[in-house]
């Protein structure tokens, strides 16, 4: 009987580790997670050493990437287009930037007048709050804070609240700050 107890205790624990996030056996931090480059260039290798193949040089500092692996000082890392290689630690930081990838609002507003590429940052978190720029895809912006479903990014000298299904770098279930 204490036996039997046992097993389904520990079954019972067994999709509770399941769900645990993993993490870096190198940092102890959360893998996956999203970082930025620190350099105007960076050089994403085939392999993680000095010796393997430049696969892609990265010629934006502040460029977010996701983290999906670690070995000693080098992490493995993955892009917005899904390109995978191998980067010095020194190359990143733990600073969160995101990127501008789509300009879909749940209530469909046409009044932004949105060209095709473009989005709007707002000045509160609400999709009739009033606009306070209009930015295109691609640009980079620093996150502030995010909540369920928005971001709270600055953009050169522009602050304001995005939805999150508008940007890459940020996790959906993410809370920061």
């Amino acid at each position: 009987m204490k036996r039997l107890l046992i097993i389904c205790l520990l079954a019972g624990l067994l999709p509770l580790n399941a769900l645990a996030r993993e993490v870096g056996k190198e940092t102890g931090l959360p893998l996956p997670r999203f970082v930025v480059l620190k350099s105007n260039k960076s050089n994403l290798r085939n392999g993680a050493g000095i010796k393997n193949a430049i696969k892609w040089t990265y010629l934006k500092k502040g460029y977010p990437m996701e983290v999906v692996a670690e070995f000693e000082n080098w992490r493995k890392l993955k892009d917005i287009d899904g390109t995978e290689g191998w980067i010095n630690e020194n190359l990143i930081t733990g600073r969160r930037n995101v990127v501008i990838i789509g300009n879909k609002f749940e209530l469909n507003l046409d009044k932004y007048k949105l060209k095709q590429q473009e989005m709007v940052l707002l000045r509160y978190p609400d999709e009739n709050s009033h606009p306070i720029v209009k930015v295109e895809f691609g640009v980079i912006g620093n996150i502030k804070k995010c909540d369920r479903e928005w971001c709270k990014i600055k953009i050169e000298e522009y602050t304001g609240w995005i939805k999150k299904i508008n940007l890459w770098g940020v996790y959906q279930e993410e809370v920061i700050g």
